[in-house]
């Protein structure tokens, strides 16, 4: 029995410090940074012969630390295409005024043509490589998208302020349309916005919406618990909604790379790497950003009412309004922060046929202009909209950048089909969030 033990321990030695010697050999190879391919295949093998050893997850680590340098490595070997606006304030400015006045003056009805003047404007001034992008939508099937957009809108409205027993029926209604609200919405925009004349394509499914959609049955259990008021057990509802709130960046995180994977160009479709946890990591800083400024906010008050003690009640008014401006701010920063660093995770990890894409917007940057935006806004009275409009496009064009790895020639033409305006223009209608 001893001598077993014995061996056994020498065999189990033996393999630690073969486990020893092969991973400071691929460590050795990656630290002189001579073959990281080779130090790699070392530092799996450590992985697949002793996956329970500390040196097993170390190597995972280095594996990471060297396919991310792998990356970026190719990336910068990969041809620059050039991604550009050129479009102004000033020529944005009598596009946006002809299409307000037009739009009050018809109350509405030349809204689809706005659009469409719009999007033309925005898409001849976007260039790749000096060749500028189409947009080939007409006002008609979009006015009459609006006119079905505007019905549904009714119906909620009246379900939530006039006939509200209504309300549960077309809730669960909602539930069904929704997924072909965003097929039909991703299909149009797709279909008719084209580059070197080729237009775009997305191939969804009601089905795959649904199931993306539903959030693992989540959504569903949340307008089945409100049709019928959680039968009075409101602690359902607290574990439903915050079981979807835990779950939300993974579920952004499915409905992004749905609506990336089944859009191609020139049949190639798209690839999607980024994943919940990228998008976790985003919001939970957010979170971070918003609690320390909460925190600010909390000692202002406390030193306000030290300060001014009795006299506090007299000036609460001023004190509120000072109190709540880091609350504010720290909203701004935390929305900017995370518009940005969503945007950067998902086309960071894009690529469309021999294109890549690189991201690298700012969230103090972004907040600056949102604020500046803001202010110029309402000091114009409003005036200011088309320059800020073009000034936030153009930042985030600048902070763009398409890399080519093979010709762009690969890109084959297909066929279109014609696609309904009704879910782009409900999705608008009820301020659906589609973009990638």
């Amino acid at each position: 029995m001893e001598e077993h033990l014995e061996n056994q321990t020498v065999s189990t030695s033996i393999i630690e410090e073969d486990c020893v010697t092969l991973y400071e050999t691929a460590r050795s190879l990656f630290e002189n940074n001579k073959t990281p391919s080779e130090a790699r295949h070392l530092f799996q093998k450590v992985i697949d012969l002793y996956p329970s050893t500390h040196e097993a997850q170390y190597a995972a680590d280095f594996i990471k630390k060297i396919d991310h340098k792998q990356d970026k490595d190719d990336f910068k070997l990969q041809q620059d295409m050039k991604l550009e606006f050129k479009g102004t304030a000033k020529e944005y400015f009598r596009i946006w005024v002809v299409n307000l006045c037009l739009t009050l003056l018809t109350f509405g009805i030349f809204s689809a043509w706005a659009k469409v003047r719009k999007k033309r404007y925005f898409y001849s001034h976007l260039t790749l490589d000096e060749t500028p992008f189409q947009y080939l939508g007409q006002p008609i099937p979009i006015l009459k998208g609006r006119i079905i957009a505007s019905i549904l809108f009714l119906l909620y409205y009246t379900s939530t302020n006039v006939f509200t027993a209504l309300f549960p029926y077309v809730l669960g209604a909602g539930l069904l349309i929704a997924p072909w609200v965003i097929v039909q919405s991703v299909s149009f925009n797709a279909r008719y916005s084209a580059f070197r004349n080729m237009t775009f394509r997305f191939n969804g499914t009601y089905a795959d919406s649904f199931k993306v959609l539903s959030a693992w049955g989540l959504i569903p259990a949340m307008v089945i618990g409100n049709i019928f008021a959680w039968w009075g057990k409101y602690w359902m509802a607290g574990i439903v909604y915050g079981l979807f709130g835990i779950i939300f960046p993974w579920w952004l995180n499915r409905l992004k790379k749905f609506i990336v994977t089944y859009t191609s160009y020139g049949g190639c479709p798209g690839q999607f790497g980024a994943t919940g946890g990228d998008f976790f990591r985003v919001y939970f800083m957010s979170g971070v950003i918003i609690m320390g400024f909460a925190m600010v906010t909390g000692l202002m008050f406390a030193i306000t009412g030290i300060v001014a003690g009795e006299s506090l009640t007299a000036k609460i008014p001023y004190a509120t309004i000072i109190g709540i401006l880091p609350i504010y701010a720290g909203y701004v920063l935390a929305f900017a922060y995370v518009n940005a660093n969503i945007t950067n995770a998902v086309w960071n990890k894009i690529q469309l046929g021999p294109l890549r894409f690189r991201c690298t917007l700012k969230g103090p940057t972004l907040a600056k202009i949102y604020l500046t935006n803001a202010l110029a806004i309402i000091a114009s009275a409003g005036l200011l909209i088309p320059w800020a409009v073009i000034r936030t496009f153009k930042y985030r064009t600048d902070q763009t950048q398409v890399k080519q790895s093979n010709n762009i020639t690969e890109f084959q033409g297909q066929e279109a089909d014609k696609v309904s305006a009704a879910g782009a223009e409900v999705s608008e209608f009820f301020d659906l969030d589609l973009a990638i």
